[in-house]
């Protein structure tokens, strides 16, 4: 089956996937006694922050080539749905960590707790002695509030110099940027591969290889996947963005063979952001009793996958009750 136009629906499948490796490398890659697979395949998830970068800065690219980018109209667009999102986690979640888990803002932030809750719901916490606050897993919003503020600026270069521009990204993942210089290089590419169609074009190539491409995935993905735990240079995280990719494409030959699978991985992706939000104070800070005590890995995953899934349908209900009707979960609500 043919790829005519990396959309919407895939780039949310992805982010599905995407959402999956985060629960799995969030879950055991601090647990080496659930066995070396489980212990090694977690370590390799952490793939997913690449993941959603790269598409992140797909997506955003991709809407910016539908009308002219207008930067201050882009900034207020991307800032509401960010700390709206953001916001309404933090004030479903922090009060139940106080009122009934012992989680108190004093515990986190010491004295200042109210200066540091502050900090940390405008997004800056990561640049600052705050640190990573009421929730580990919030860093990434003192990211992804950079790349927003750097995306009109990369687009237009990565419009204007095209490799170029990626290989000065490149240079910066060995530039002691504080959060941000691993996650410059995925999300230029990101824009690059929008601009160029370039998903299109890869799969196309491999379409060519018949069944040959499978094995021509697997061989790169395996390499991948040693390289980036073996390698050298462009090792670890600065591997991620080829890895990524390469996990992308695994994901749109499934769903295009399987409609079920492009449904489920769909639903998984548009509620992405919820889950990343707030999927942490499920399994660690407040629950991880009761979600390890299923023992077995994939009994343990899918509990915590089912319980968050639950939770953001109810949080989606809330949004739309609130608005006095029906709505569909903005697609565009998952991570850029």
């Amino acid at each position: 089956m043919t790829l005519k136009k990396f959309d919407l629906s895939i780039t949310n499948a992805s982010k599905g996937m995407a959402l999956m490796l985060i629960l799995w490398h969030h879950l055991f890659y601090e647990k080496p006694e659930m066995g070396w697979f489980v212990f090694q395949t977690a370590l390799l998830a952490k793939v997913c922050v690449g993941i959603y970068v790269l598409l992140s800065g797909y997506g955003l690219a991709e809407s910016a080539k539908k009308k002219k980018l207008e930067i201050l109209s882009f900034y207020k667009k991307r800032a509401i749905k960010l700390y709206m999102n953001y916001w309404l986690i933090a004030l479903i979640f922090i009060p139940i960590g106080m009122l009934f888990m012992g989680r108190s803002l004093e515990s986190v932030f010491g004295e200042d707790a109210y200066f540091g809750l502050f900090i940390q719901m405008i997004g800056i916490h990561m640049f600052t002695d705050v640190g990573y606050g009421y929730n580990a897993t919030w860093w990434f919003i003192s990211l992804i509030i950079v790349l927003y503020a750097i995306f009109p600026f990369a687009f237009y270069l990565t419009k204007k110099f095209k490799l170029w521009f990626l290989a000065f990204c490149a240079v910066l993942l060995f530039v002691p940027i504080p959060l941000v210089n691993d996650w410059i290089f995925p999300f230029a590419v990101g824009i690059y591969l929008s601009q160029i169609d370039g998903f299109v074009r890869l799969f196309g190539w491999l379409q060519k290889q018949g069944n040959l491409r499978f094995l021509i995935l697997l061989v790169l993905t395996l390499f991948a996947a040693w390289y980036r735990q073996n390698g050298y240079f462009f090792d670890s995280v600065r591997a991620d963005t080829f890895f990524g990719i390469l996990l992308i494409l695994w994901t749109t030959e499934l769903v295009l063979i399987s409609s079920s699978a492009k449904k489920a991985l769909e639903f998984i992706g548009v509620h992405s952001f919820n889950i990343f939000l707030f999927h942490t104070f499920i399994y660690y800070y407040y629950f991880p009793n009761f979600i390890y005590s299923f023992k077995n890995p994939l009994l343990i995953f899918a509990v915590l996958l089912g319980i968050c899934l639950i939770i953001s349908v109810g949080i989606e209900a809330i949004k739309n009750s609130a608005k006095g009707g029906r709505k569909e979960l903005d697609p565009e609500s998952s991570l850029g």
